[in-house]
C-alpha cells in the first residue's frame, strides 16, 4: 500500500489471529506499525493536523471492531488505506454539509431564493452525490483539484502517485461524473 508500512504477510496474519484470539498487545503492535502512516495519509488528504489524528481515532476503532471478522481477503494495508480514505472523504462531506447550513442559516429565510439559486442548489447537491459515488482515490483527486485547487504536481505528491496517474484518475472522476450527471444537462444551460 502506498505510503503505508507493511509487516510481512506472516506476521502480519499471525499478530491478527492473536488480535482475534484476545491478545491487546497484539493490536498495540499492528496500531504502533500502522498509525503514523494512517494520519500522514489523512494529513495529505485533509491537511489539517487535529483532523488526520481524528480520522486515526475513527480508523483503527474501525480496526478494533471488524478484525475479530477478518478473514485475511485483502492484505490490512490495503484495507487500512481505504479506510483512511474514506473517513476523509466521510468528514469532507460532513464538513461541506456544516458549511451549507451555516450559509443558509446566515441568509434572510424570508425573501424567497430565486429561481435560478434554487437550482444551482439543486445541481450542486446532484454534483455532490455523484462525487460521493465516484472510487475513492478519483473522489480524493476531484476534491483536491476542484475544491481546494491544487495543481496536479501537488496532488501527486500528496497521494503518492506519479502526475500522470493523478491527471488520468481526475480525467476518469470527470467523466464518472459526466455519465452520473447525464440526466441532470437540460437545467445546466439555464444555470450557466
Amino acid at each position: 500500500m502506498v505510503g503505508l508500512v507493511e509487516l510481512p504477510a506472516c506476521d502480519e496474519a499471525e499478530l491478527i489471529e492473536q488480535v482475534q484470539d484476545g491478545r491487546e498487545d497484539a493490536f498495540e503492535r499492528l496500531f504502533e506499525v500502522h498509525h503514523g502512516c494512517v494520519v500522514r495519509l489523512a494529513y495529505n488528504v485533509l491537511r489539517n493536523g487535529d483532523g488526520a489524528l481524528d480520522v486515526a481515532q475513527e480508523v483503527f476503532t474501525r480496526v478494533y471492531e471488524e478484525l475479530p471478522y477478518w478473514r485475511g481477503e485483502a492484505r490490512l494495508g490495503t484495507w487500512l488505506y481505504r479506510a483512511t480514505l474514506n473517513v476523509c472523504f466521510e468528514r469532507i462531506r460532513s464538513e461541506e454539509r456544516q458549511r451549507r447550513i451555516r450559509e443558509r442559516s446566515s441568509e434572510d429565510r424570508e425573501e424567497p431564493l430565486p429561481d435560478e439559486r434554487v437550482l444551482q442548489f439543486e445541481v450542486f447537491r446532484a454534483i455532490d452525490r455523484a462525487v460521493c459515488e465516484l472510487p475513492p482515490q478519483q473522489q480524493c483527486i476531484f476534491r483536491l483539484k476542484q475544491y481546494w485547487g491544487l495543481p496536479f504536481r501537488e496532488i501527486a505528491e500528496k497521494l503518492e502517485i506519479t502526475v500522470g496517474g493523478a491527471k488520468a484518475s481526475y480525467h476518469k472522476a470527470l467523466c464518472g461524473l459526466r455519465e452520473r450527471l447525464r440526466h441532470h444537462e437540460p437545467h445546466w444551460a439555464s444555470v450557466q
